[in-house]
């Protein structure tokens, strides 16, 4: 889902001459998910049908 929304927008008829520079777009594309809307990428998750379990430290 995160690949699918960069490449409509930040990647759509991209074609940029190095490497960094496809890179770089990906990038932006990454941060504007992350700060447009910080329910978008929590999505994406549910969307795979995964879940995040967070880990019991060991010490406790």
């Amino acid at each position: 889902m995160l690949w699918s929304a960069i490449k409509t927008r930040e990647l759509a008829n991209f074609a940029g001459e190095h490497l960094s520079e496809v890179a770089d777009a990906a990038e932006a594309g990454i941060t504007r998910i992350r700060t447009n809307d910080e329910h978008l990428p929590w999505s994406f998750l549910a969307h795979t049908g995964l879940e995040l379990h967070p880990q019991t430290p060991q010490n406790l």
